[in-house]
């Protein structure tokens, strides 16, 4: 298998983002190359050690199987895992979008709209808590003294009238003599208490009697009629609560205010196209039912397509391949389980042959993305086809095919 023609990469070279995906693209399908001529050289290992390849002069014993064998699977274990980073990597650039031109200027902001009408004032929040009080700022400078004003003129006061002389204090009387008491007069003798007669004996208490039955309740009696009230009556009970009313209608929506006008589109200039040192396509299927299930895919958009060595006619489902080069292709699936229990799935053929295949099981209208890619050969004298096969209706579908050579 002859190697990808690759561009010469040098710290000038220019290429477009189609043809960076491209070269992405390649160097995965070189790297699956590599892996693949590892498991076949894997496989020779083994058929050299079990006989069926000439130059193994005496049969091996079971420990050699047994080594053999273990270095195999060490080898495959290897290769599984630079395989999942390759098609994490490949499921990567495939989201990319391609052939998009460099964004154009922002275009002119359009007028503004009606403003709508003021809505309802919204309740009062609470009041949030006081904040610390600052620190108290610097004492600031004493201005300046203002220049003291005129004293007014004094009034005229009043003569004081003189003020008599104080007349001298008189001298303190002596105490006279204090005269004797007199004798207290005698108490009268009291009259003597008549004698207390006597308490007679307290009577015995009589047996409490057995109380009476409680007597049956009376029915309540009718309302009697409401009496005309006298003038300030008392106002009686108030009533029980009558039940919540119904919801009102909710009001008509206001009037959506008008759109503004549109900006005018940036007039972006579109990149020159790059050279195409690769044939590379991109085909999509769209639609709900663009698969019928067990039928051929049928495709009816082509989002990427260079070089002449792969075409396809829009609506068809046979895409051909020039022979005497090597192709990269990948296909991506999105499949709708229709019967929980068989599983669904996903079939590409490179002439008569199966080239891919994957299944999945699910449950009844639930979606899941298959994918999956390979290397083929277009030998013979005239071109190779490629198609690819879903058992789920409605499938979409999207394939990408590299010329490596």
């Amino acid at each position: 298998m002859s190697q990808a023609n690759l561009p010469n990469i040098t710290p000038t070279i220019s290429i477009s983002r189609d043809q960076m995906i491209a070269l992405l693209l390649s160097s995965i399908a070189l790297e699956e190359m590599g892996l693949s001529h590892i498991l076949n050289a894997e496989g020779e290992k083994i058929q050299y050690v079990v006989g069926t390849l000439p130059g193994l002069s005496s049969p091996a014993t079971l420990s050699d199987l047994l080594l053999v064998n273990d270095s195999v699977q060490t080898t495959i274990k290897n290769i599984s895992k630079h395989t999942a980073i390759l098609d994490m990597k490949l499921g990567a650039i495939l989201q990319t979008d391609v052939s998009t031109g460099a964004t154009g200027a922002t275009g002119a902001t359009g007028a503004d709209g009606a403003t709508g009408a003021t809505g309802t004032t919204g309740a009062t929040g609470a009041t949030g808590a006081t904040g610390a009080t600052g620190t108290t700022g610097a004492t600031g400078a004493t201005g300046a003294t203002g220049a003291t004003g005129a004293t007014g003129t004094t009034g005229i006061a009043g003569s004081t009238g003189a003020t008599g002389q104080t007349g001298a204090t008189g001298a303190t009387g002596d105490p006279g003599v204090t005269g004797a008491t007199g004798a207290t007069g005698a108490t009268g003798s009291s009259g003597a208490s008549g004698a207390t007669g006597a308490t007679g004996d307290t009577g015995a208490t009589g047996p409490t009697g057995v109380a009476g039955l409680n007597g049956l309740t009376g029915t309540d009696g009718p309302i009697g009629p409401t009496g005309d009230c006298p003038v300030d009556c008392p106002t009686g009970p108030t009533g029980a609560t009558g039940a919540v009313g119904a919801t009102g209608a909710t009001g008509a929506d206001g009037a959506t205010g008008a759109t503004g006008v549109t900006g005018a589109t940036g007039a972006g200039v579109t990149g020159a196209t790059g050279a195409t040192p690769l044939a590379t396509a991109n085909f999509l299927s769209v639609g709900s039912a663009v698969v019928p299930a067990g039928a051929p895919a049928t495709f009816d958009v082509i989002r990427l397509l260079n070089g002449t060595l792969i075409t396809l006619t829009p609506g068809d489902s046979v895409i051909f391949l020039e022979e005497g080069h090597t192709y990269f292709i990948v296909v991506k699936a999105i499949l709708t389980f229709v019967d929980p229990a068989s599983s669904e799935s996903l079939s590409a053929f490179f002439n008569t042959d199966t080239i891919l295949q994957a299944f999945m099981n699910g449950n009844t209208g639930n979606q899941a993305t298959l994918m999956g890619s390979s290397v083929v050969n277009a030998t013979g004298a005239t071109p190779s086809t490629l198609q690819v096969l879903s058992t789920s209706p409605g499938t979409s579908l999207n394939v990408s095919i590299f010329a490596l050579n």
